[in-house]
């Protein structure tokens, strides 16, 4: 199955991000929205995994979550790359970013033993869109440009979720697998 580990958000925050989804939707640019009740903060991708490696990675999450319980905000709207044709629209982590980082980084390590190559990089962020061409992406990234600068709301970084997700016709489907509380 092809599954990744992320954290929640809140139903407040991804109301708000549908309005944001919904104010650049205007722009002529094709962009892939994620569905409001998909937004998460992704901490590892793992890509395919067999169903026998799911108790190990449970059990590398448990390592992982050893880590006191946080909150971060969700802040500003930013694109992947952050310069020429925009890939991912995102929405930011600012306050509890360090945290999250801290635990990637517990993650990554508890990973590395069931052969998970380490991420090159790791920012904290919400994806929001996908965008599919480049057609329309100037004028979508002006539009990125010109959003106010604010927090969308404050969430729990209380469990680890590993998910199953299903690519279909109509974008990618998420189920929860399992859940680890942060705080041993």
């Amino acid at each position: 199955m092809r599954a990744f580990i992320g954290i929640d958000v809140t139903e407040e925050v991804r109301v708000r991000l549908a309005r944001v989804q919904d104010e650049l939707a205007d722009a002529p640019a094709k962009v892939r929205w994620v569905p409001p009740p998909n937004l998460h903060v992704t901490l590892k991708f793992l890509g395919e995994i067999e169903d026998d490696t799911v108790e190990k990675v449970q059990a590398a999450m448990a390592e992982a979550a050893v880590q006191e319980p946080f909150e971060f905000d969700v802040h500003g709207i930013g694109t992947f790359p952050p310069h020429g044709r925009p890939r991912v629209i995102w929405a930011g982590v600012s306050t509890g970013g360090e945290d999250i980082r801290k635990l990637h980084g517990r993650l990554e390590k508890a990973l590395r033993p069931l052969g998970f190559d380490p991420d090159k990089r790791f920012t904290p962020h919400v994806t929001i869109g996908r965008v599919k061409s480049s057609r329309g992406a100037r004028q979508l990234s002006e539009m990125i440009a010109g959003q106010p600068e604010k927090t969308y709301g404050t969430c729990p970084g209380a469990e680890l979720v590993l998910y199953k997700s299903t690519l279909t016709s109509r974008g990618a489907e998420y189920e929860q697998i399992a859940g680890q509380p942060l705080g041993g």
